[in-house]
């Protein structure tokens, strides 16, 4: 039953002018800030600006390896190495905040200044992952252009199921360029092209171990178990105890090695990167350093305010592209999307 109502001139808060508004402490941000990607390759130590490694490939098998006793030996030309490089990118996020604002008291943070420097490390972290991931070409740069790295889908060409249209980038030897690929028209993400990708990889020489795309190409994949060539899951339960219902796919035993579908926000955020599913060797690919994120010291202070900069400068090492594969232009944010 609803109350009578307030009595008579009744002083309320929405009367008194003097009350103290009360702020919570908790600064919620929902802003997704995992970076997959990053955290699952490895890192190296890069000394120059535009890094250099070498890839090489074992010779095709000669069933023909037969010779008689004594033979006179005639030697065979070595194949050199192949020569690959992608420049270092800086990446920076910088903010200055007034010597006031840093010494006043503050609901959620004590000072501003070291909220937003671990803020803009994150921001950098999703930068870095997003490029890494993306089908940028690489640029040398000069004093007034800037350096970028090759993405990875740009380095996917010996391995790369494309699209109608669609044409592979990868690095060119005589002009040092990671080029872009280009984009085909889109369709479905499928269990045959899933497993085209990963015979495809492993024929080449990779060992496989995750699937990387956005989560709807992740939903997309938890329906390849009702497939009729999938072992469908069957578990006992205990009458006494609850069960659990399975309606997802985390992993899949292909005919080459099990492979764990990891989901990647940050691919849902972009469009350009929602349309590929990498098929990774975590062992072949590693992110090279010249300069870790950190914060520029040597900002200098001109005002009645903290100037802060966090940098880093880092490329990506593609230790031998053959080794991944990737579903190129596929539907990866919708069903026609």
């Amino acid at each position: 039953m609803a109350g009578a109502g307030q009595v008579n001139s009744t002083f309320s808060t929405y009367d008194d002018n003097s009350k103290r508004e009360v702020l919570s402490d908790m600064i919620d941000n929902i802003t997704p800030a995992e970076t997959p990607f990053y955290s699952l390759i490895g890192d190296e130590k890069v000394t120059g600006v535009n890094p250099t490694w070498q890839t090489e490939s074992l010779g095709t098998p000669d069933a023909d390896n037969a010779h008689v006793e004594g033979e006179i030996y005639t030697f065979e030309t070595i194949s050199p190495t192949a020569r690959v490089s992608n420049p270092t990118q800086i990446f920076h996020k910088n903010f200055i905040v007034s010597g006031t604002d840093e010494v006043v008291d503050k609901a959620g943070k004590k000072s501003t200044v070291n909220h937003e420097l671990l803020k803009k490390g994150k921001e950098i972290r999703i930068d870095i992952e997003t490029v890494m991931l993306s089908n940028q070409a690489s640029v040398i740069g000069s004093d007034a252009i800037p350096r970028r790295m090759g993405g990875f889908r740009a380095w996917l060409s010996t391995n790369d199921l494309l699209g109608a249209g669609g044409a592979s980038g990868g690095f060119d030897p005589n002009t040092g360029i990671v080029n872009a690929a280009v984009n085909g028209t889109k369709r479905a993400f499928t269990k045959s092209l899933m497993d085209a990708a990963v015979a495809a990889g492993y024929t080449s020489g990779g060992d496989l171990e995750v699937i990387m795309g956005s989560p709807y190409v992740k939903s997309v994949f938890s329906t390849f178990m009702s497939d009729a060539n999938i072992a469908q899951l069957r578990q006992n339960t205990n009458s006494r105890t609850q069960a659990t219902l399975v309606g997802a796919a985390d992993a899949y035993v292909s005919d080459f090695g099990l492979l764990d579908f990891v989901p990647n926000r940050q691919m849902a955020r972009t469009p350009a990167l929602a349309r590929n599913v990498f098929f990774i060797d975590p062992k072949k690919v590693s992110k090279g350093w010249l300069r870790r994120i950190q914060e520029d010291k040597e900002v200098a202070k001109t005002s009645d305010g903290i100037p802060k900069v966090m940098l880093g400068e880092v490329t990506l090492i593609v230790k031998n592209e053959a080794a991944h594969a990737v579903v190129a232009d596929i539907n990866g944010l919708t069903a026609a999307s």
